[in-house]
Order: C-alpha cells, then structure tokens, then sequence
C-alpha cells in the first residue's frame, strides 16, 4: 500500500485540473511547513509551478485530505493553503509519520527529527532527477542533498532559512550555558544548514532581525531576499472576544511556544514571581525534555497547557489580555503576529524578529525585571492596555499572508525570464 501512494501523491485527484496550467519552472519541497506551502501557492499563482512535494497537503484526493477526516480538520492545519493545485502535488508522509510515533513511543531519540530530514530529502532528490524545473525552493533543514541534485541540473537553488544564522546561534547558546560555540556548530543539523547556505544561490529570511545575522556572518546582501511572513485573518481575528479590560482579576498573560530555556522561559517565571497576584500567566506549547525541571516548582500564578491546534490557540488567544514572549533568539515567531490579530499587544525581546507598531514592546533578553515591569504597566493601566489593543489589532491588518506570497511570486517570474 505504501509503495503504491508513495509518489502518486495528488496527481489523479484533479486531472482537468492539469489543463488550466501551463507548464512551469518551479519546484518546492519541504518535510515540515514553514513558508514552502505559501510558496507553492505563490508560484501556481503565476503558473510557474511545476511540482509541491510535501509531507501533506490537506486537500480533496490527497492523503492529507483523507487524514484530515480521520484525525480532525483542524488538526493539519497547518498543512492546509487554498491555492496549490492537489494535481500538481506529490505526497510523502512517511519520514514524518514514522517520526512522530517513534517519538510518541520514545524510541526517536535525540536525532530523530534530523533523521526524518535526512530521510525525505534524499527522496527528494531521486524525484528532481526528473524534474523539468529552472527553480528549486527547499528549506535549511532537509534540503542538502535536493539542493546539491538541483545545481547539478542547471536549477536556481533558493533556500528558505526559518533559523538565524548558525554562528549567531551558537554565541548565544555559548553565552547563556557556555557550551562552546564549536560543539554546536559540529552538530549534525547545523553541519546540514551551513553546507545548504554554501550551496544555495538565495537565501529567504522573514526579519530585519533574521537578515541582520546573516549579513553579520558575511553573506552578501544580494544572496538574501527577505520575505516577512504574514497569516491568515480568517484564522486570527477577534470575533467573540470580549472588550479589552472587561473582565475582572488579574491581568492574563500568555506564552505559546515550545518551552524551552532558549525561549526565555526561567526569566518569564521569574518574572511572574515578582508580579504575584496582579498577573496570571498561562505557558501553552510542548515541553522539551531539557525543560521540564524548569517547570518542577512553578508560582502560583502560572499555569501550563500542552500544545494545541491553530483554531483552540485562537480561542486562547481571546481569552487572554497580552502576549509575552521573551526568546533568547527568535527568527520571526508567528505568536507574535496572530496574537495582535486577535487584539492582543505583545511584549518581546529585541532578538525576535518580526513587525510591532512599537519599538517600545521590545525589552532585552535575560531581564525578568523588564518582563514584570511590563506586565504590571499593563495590570495598572487597563486603559493603556486597551489602547495598545486597539494599536496591534490595527497594525495586524498590514500583516497578510498575502504579502509573503506577493513578493515570492514577483521573485519567481523574474528568475524564470532570466
């Protein structure tokens, strides 16, 4: 059964659809999200594409499709963008399946996802020895051996990059557990990143933040195409959210991420203690391993909720007054921009990428005194707090998805009439 889905993909599912696409000159390919699926759409959108090979992809006649109805739509919804043609998609979920139950068993270890990676590109590969294409678009993580089958085809190779730059990383990480720079570096993800960097002829960032490490590490401007991302409003909004400053109690804060030391967490907790009982803070996101012992002893007013989908993270968006988000390094976390869009203000470090309307809701890294003074600006000041609301909802509107693909596709049409 595998061998005989694997590689069909969606081809049959629309076969008139075929008919109202020219032939194109690009493909994209990705295990995991990130930007690729609103690449892939970008690129059907000027009809220049040729192949989408994902892990899913939620549609009528695809496997996502068919799961959807097993798991739960909202579940892979993620793996869902109107505008890719099913019939131009190729499927291959089993690198990604296998993963997730070993890891649910406990049995992928530390390199399980690298591995997974590993896995699907060199699938990857052996489908672009056929391929027609000018353009391969793949991201950092699971693009090395893509990347290196594409040039020997003559492609452009455009690498999208969800991760600051591996130095910049690893100072960080040297400064904050002073593990040296070089163990990071030698890992085998990072060795995959910096060979697919050298390989590729662009690189697509989502920050000036993002770009700035980049360009600090020595890679030329002209290299880098930086593409904000932006979401879907019709998923983050603020219908059946109360008025900003209606409910009575605490102010309530709100993290969602993955709860790690490198997302600021034990400055956040330390935070919260400070504030006591005039602020309330609820973490929701998947606990790393290495992370559960900062949780052993919470403060009271913190409560912890495990990862949820895009549409029950909306609603828990509604129910909160802002969001906090103190990351050592964050590339251009989306938190940021769907919480805004449900009427929320932020308050980052100056290491996260990504637009506010204020440069003044960013605080530095590994300060618990600015993360409370912050939040207790907001706890004695509702009438700040409804106005900053009414700023980040206003400011969200800029913030579409749209815009991410507009400039792909305009990138796109210039590289195939070269």
């Amino acid at each position: 059964m595998k061998n005989a889905l694997l590689g069909l993909g969606c081809r049959d599912a629309y076969p008139r659809a075929l008919s109202s696409f020219d032939p194109g000159n690009i493909s994209v390919g990705c295990i995991g999200t990130h930007g690729t699926y609103q690449a892939a759409a970008a690129a059907a959108s000027v009809n220049l594409l040729d192949r989408f090979y994902c892990t899913l992809l939620d549609a009528p006649g695809c496997m996502g499709g068919t799961l959807s109805k097993w798991i739960g739509h909202d579940r892979l919804a993620s793996r869902r963008q109107t505008g890719i043609p099913p019939a131009l998609t190729t499927e291959n979920p089993w690198p990604f399946l296998r993963e997730r139950v070993n890891h649910a068993l406990r049995l992928s270890g530390p390199d399980g996802w690298f591995r997974a990676c590993v896995a699907f590109d060199g699938w990857l590969a052996r489908q672009l020895r056929s391929s027609p294409s000018r353009v391969f678009y793949g991201v950092e993580t699971c693009s090395e051996l893509s990347i290196a089958e594409a040039k020997r085809r003559g492609m452009r190779c455009v690498v999208e990059c969800p991760g600051v730059q591996p130095g910049f990383m690893a100072r960080i990480l040297g400064q904050d557990s002073g593990q040296p720079p070089r163990a990071y570096l030698a890992s085998p993800m990072t060795g995959r990143k910096l060979r697919t960097h050298a390989l590729a002829d662009v690189l697509v960032t989502q920050s000036e933040f993002q770009t700035s490490t980049y360009l600090a590490a020595g890679f030329p401007r002209e290299k880098i195409l930086e593409c904000p991302t932006g979401i879907e409003p019709t998923l983050f909004h603020t219908e059946d959210r109360p008025p900003v400053g209606s409910r009575p109690g605490p102010l309530r804060a709100l993290y969602a991420g993955r709860v790690t030391r490198m997302k600021g967490i034990p400055w956040l907790l330390s935070a919260m203690k400070a504030c006591g009982g005039a602020v309330s803070l609820t973490v929701v996101g998947s606990v790393e391993p290495g992370a559960r012992p900062l949780l052993a002893r919470l403060p009271a007013n913190v409560t912890v909720l495990p990862a949820v989908s895009k549409p029950e993270l909306r609603r828990i968006y509604q129910q909160h007054d802002l969001l906090v988000l103190p990351s050592l390094v964050d590339s251009a976390p989306t938190v940021v921009m769907e919480a805004m869009a449900c009427g929320l203000p932020v308050i980052l470090t100056d290491h996260c990428g990504g637009r506010i309307p204020d440069p003044s809701w960013r605080i530095p890294i590994r300060d618990s005194a600015a993360i409370a003074e912050r939040l207790m600006r907001y706890a004695d000041n509702r009438i700040l707090l409804a106005s900053d609301s009414e700023r980040a909802l206003d400011f969200s509107q800029s913030l579409h998805a749209n815009d991410f693909r507009r400039r792909l596709s305009e990138a796109f049409q210039s590289w195939c009439s070269q």
